[in-house]
C-alpha cells in the first residue's frame, strides 16, 4: 500500500472553488478507480488557533491523502483521461501545488471508514 499526499493552496479568493474542485471533480473520479482504498481531506486549523495550541503553520492550506494498493494502480489512475478532465479543474484553482509519496508498512484502525 502507498499514500499520496498533495498540498495544495487556494488563489486569493478561491478557497470555496479548490474545495469544490477537490470533493466534488477529482475526489469523485478517484474513488472510482481500482486499487484506490480510501481518501482524506484535511483543511489547516486557522493561524490563531495554531498559535494557541503553539503547533507550526502549515505552508498549505489543504492537504489530500489518498491511499492505493499499488503504485502501479495509482500511476495508471495519473494516465486515465478522466484525470486529465478532473486535476486541471483543481489546477486552476490553486496558487500552488506540491505533493510526496510514501509507502505504508503498517496501520492501525480502521482505515477508510467515517466521513
Amino acid at each position: 500500500m502507498i499514500s499520496l499526499s498533495v498540498y495544495l493552496t487556494p488563489k486569493a479568493g478561491r478557497a470555496a472553488d479548490l474545495e469544490r474542485a477537490i470533493a466534488d471533480e477529482w475526489m469523485g473520479a478517484m474513488a472510482g478507480q481500482p486499487g484506490f482504498l480510501w481518501a482524506t481531506v484535511k483543511t489547516a486549523y486557522a493561524d490563531e488557533e495554531l498559535a494557541a495550541l503553539q503547533a507550526a503553520r502549515p505552508s498549505h492550506l489543504y492537504e489530500v491523502v489518498s491511499y492505493w494498493s499499488s503504485e502501479k494502480e495509482r500511476v495508471e489512475w495519473v494516465a486515465r483521461d478522466i484525470h486529465q478532465v478532473v486535476w486541471p479543474r483543481v489546477l486552476a484553482q490553486a496558487e500552488r501545488v506540491s505533493y510526496t509519496l510514501f509507502h505504508c508498512g503498517r496501520t492501525w484502525g480502521r482505515q477508510g471508514e467515517g466521513t
